[in-house]
């Protein structure tokens, strides 16, 4: 008995060594060794994620070109599909549109006016307006037909839909006016009608009257609303997000395009809208802000560069929701990060926004603490940290030695003080998305940096 106890502690002394020894290589390995010894252990489970995430990839692919195709029917010069900071319907015919515009703060509704029948044109504003500033699920499926066509490829491969239609239709309630848009929105129509009440014969005679038309109007009963956080406990928001709000301003413009007269309504988003954003998910932001050693500013300026907070942000990369995390990369390292787990994320679970705040706030943790780990200096590797979310690790040190290998990037990176790493970064990281990726993050924290207080900076 005492030999076999004796064994087994023998055994026990030499695994753990030579698992000291494999931990003590793998730092010193390059990412191009570990990816490879990863590769062949994991092989069939990589085989079976990359099978899914080339799914969704051409599943989106097939979307944006399809759609392109059949959009430019009706908008040959002026396709509008989904982006990062976007969120973009269409009618049935495809000849009305909405684009929700988180960057610049807007809803545009426009609509083709055919055969110069500015009733119709009026009549098809108004049905859309009312589709979004009192939105349902299955209103905003009606007018999502890039995630209809996502979906539909999807299918052909087998795959359950991918995309779920908006859920969280109250976002949209918040950020534009509750009362009145409609009436408005006829009053103003009506002016443009009776302005041109002769009958139109063409679309210049269109274009010639619009200095004459008074198309902005501020709507003289504002509304004052107090946010509040969604929260299961009901934590009161802080006094920098609580504000009032103010009914947006509407112009009408009538406008000449390659596909002749459109009537393009514009509807400014609430004063503040993004703190309206915010509001929703501050909660989340702070819990895992604190789970994760990530600083509450560093999240929000991630957020708002990456999504300019649209909860349904998408790219062709294809990488998704708030954060914009890519299923392959981010999403595979934050989940088994977070569940221990590989796994390939759908576009509908990284939309969620509470499962996009939690693996892009660990992502980040991952980047600064494991990863860049070898990099001294907090602030250096902050800096490290943002580039690497953007264009990632292994960029990140071919910036600084040709090749993608951290130890040998962190020994030169700790020869530099933090600012000539941030100057250094700036000038020679490849790409000018990331270096303009940078310079974004490092502004906007500084606007967020008060609703770090007590958590502990990076």
């Amino acid at each position: 008995m005492k030999k076999i106890s004796l064994s087994i502690t023998l055994i026990s002394i030499l695994l753990l060594f030579s698992g000291n020894i494999i931990a003590k290589n793998l730092q010193e390995q390059s990412f191009d060794d570990i990816d490879r010894m990863l590769d062949q252990q994991f092989k069939q489970k990589n085989t079976e994620i990359d099978s899914l995430y080339n799914a969704y990839t051409d599943a989106i692919n097939d979307a944006f070109n399809g759609v392109t195709k059949t959009i430019a029917v009706k908008w040959p010069s002026n396709v509008k599909l989904p982006t990062k900071s976007t969120w973009v319907g269409y009618s049935k015919n495809l000849q009305t549109r909405s684009i929700v515009d988180y960057q610049a703060g807007e809803l545009v509704i426009e609509t083709i006016v055919t055969n110069n029948d500015l009733s119709k044109a009026k009549l098809e504003i108004e049905v859309m307006a009312a589709q979004l500033t009192a939105p349902t699920t299955s209103s905003i499926e009606k007018l999502d037909v890039f995630s209809q066509a996502v979906n539909e490829n999807l299918s052909k491969k087998g795959i359950q839909s991918a995309i779920k239609p908006l859920q969280n239709e109250n976002t949209l309630k918040q950020i534009l006016p509750e009362k009145n848009l409609l009436k408005i929105a006829t009053v103003e129509i009506n002016k443009l009608k009776v302005i041109n009440e002769t009958p139109i014969t063409g679309a210049i005679k269109i274009k010639a009257s619009l200095p004459t038309i008074d198309t902005t109007l501020n709507i003289v009963t504002p509304r004052a609303t107090k946010l509040k956080a969604k929260s299961s406990s009901q934590e009161p928001v802080p006094a920098e997000i609580a504000t009032e709000i103010k009914e947006p301003i509407i112009k009408l413009d009538l406008v000449e395009t390659a596909e002749g007269s459109v009537l393009k309504m514009t509807i400014k988003f609430v004063n503040n809208y993004q703190k309206v954003l915010l509001a929703n998910n501050f909660d989340d932001v702070k819990k895992f802000s604190k789970k994760y050693d990530v600083a509450i500013s560093v999240i929000l300026a991630i957020i708002e560069t990456e999504s300019s907070y649209n909860p349904r942000a998408i790219s062709r990369v294809p990488a998704f929701g708030l954060m914009q995390l890519v299923p392959k990369t981010a999403g595979i390292d934050a989940h088994n990060y977070v569940y221990g787990q590989k796994k390939i994320l759908s576009p509908d679970y990284l939309f969620d926004e509470t499962n996009n705040l939690q693996l892009g706030t660990a992502y980040f943790k991952l980047l600064k603490s494991r990863y860049l780990r070898k990099i001294k200096d907090p602030q250096s590797r902050f800096y490290c940290a943002v580039s690497s979310y953007n264009t990632g690790v292994g960029n990140l040190a071919k910036t600084f030695t040709g090749k993608k290998n951290l130890s040998k990037a962190a020994k030169v990176i700790n020869t530099m003080t933090a600012d000539e790493v941030y100057q250094y970064l700036l000038k020679n990281l490849p790409a000018e998305e990331t270096r303009n990726y940078l310079k974004k993050i490092v502004n906007r924290r500084a606007k967020y940096v008060h609703f770090d207080n007590e958590i502990k900076e990076i």
